[in-house]
């Protein structure tokens, strides 16, 4: 019985050997991936759902990423000099601004299709966590 099953393995694994890809047909003409990848752009552009993707994009990124707020606020309004009332006053705006973007992203990604606001224009600002700055400039050592 064992020494059938090596040979059953050994017979396949031979013809395996046989059979490669490299002596499979070759086909003329760019590979399925590329023609799916420009049949997919040209439906995008023809029916203009560019903006819509980026809609639900945004509205995904503000509904999970609304609670960043807090700490944002946290410590935009922190001051040295008043500690806890800083720090309360910025947990407040903040999760005041949290929910309010959690609430916008949740609206914007049930929404995504509709062109509203005009033209898919965003509700809220980026988040500065998103922004990209400037690079910085080396320290010139004089």
């Amino acid at each position: 019985m064992r020494t059938m099953r090596c040979w059953m393995i050994g017979l396949l694994w031979m013809l395996g050997l046989g059979i490669s890809p490299a002596a499979w047909p070759q086909s003329e003409g760019p590979p399925p991936a590329a023609v799916e990848q420009d049949r997919v752009d040209e439906l995008m552009g023809k029916y203009n759902l560019h903006p819509a993707f980026e809609k639900l994009g945004r509205g995904t990124s503000n509904f999970l990423g609304g609670w960043m707020e807090v700490p944002l606020h946290i410590d935009k309004r922190y001051a040295k000099h008043d500690t806890g009332g800083s720090f309360f006053t910025g947990a407040a705006h903040g999760v005041f601004r949290g929910v309010l973007r959690t609430f916008v992203g949740l609206y914007e990604m049930v929404t995504f299709f509709l062109p509203y606001p005009e033209n898919f224009a965003p509700i809220l600002p980026t988040l500065e966590y998103y922004r990209k700055s400037p690079p910085r400039q080396p320290l010139l050592l004089e």
